[in-house]
């Protein structure tokens, strides 16, 4: 199983904790995602196109260095009862403004690639 979401950040503003910041992507299909940024982890501002990646497998030695940020968590809630998807990477939250068909109990690999000028596909999952 593999997700793909591409966009654009519309939207960082300061979080409560030193070091974080609160990123806002609109999708190119409509969706948003809210989701932490940990600024030693990854670099983001308004107006870069990214590309995010969930997938159930973990992405194989040579995709890995073609990401900005990869790290693995679980969904937080049910989708049928919070209505979108909640995904927790260690405590990094990325909140979907729909339901995804994410399972709990489940480990999911999410990745971010980002691109000044175009959405170029990176190497494909294994």
């Amino acid at each position: 199983m593999e997700l793909e979401l591409e966009g654009e950040v519309v939207e960082v503003n300061p979080g409560r904790l030193r070091g974080q910041r609160i990123a806002k992507l609109r999708s190119s299909d409509g969706g948003e995602v809210i989701f932490d940024v940990i600024e030693d982890l990854l670099s983001l501002d308004k107006g870069d196109r990214v590309r995010i990646v969930i997938a159930d497998e973990r992405p194989f030695e040579g995709a890995l260095e073609s990401y900005d940020f990869c790290g693995h968590g679980y969904l937080v809630e049910s989708e049928e009862i919070a209505g979108k998807t909640i995904l927790s990477l260690w405590g990094i939250l990325f909140l979907f403004n729909r339901k995804l068909g994410l399972k709990l109990n489940k480990k999911y690999y999410l990745c971010i690639q980002k691109s000044a000028q175009d959405l170029r596909r990176g190497p494909p999952h294994r």
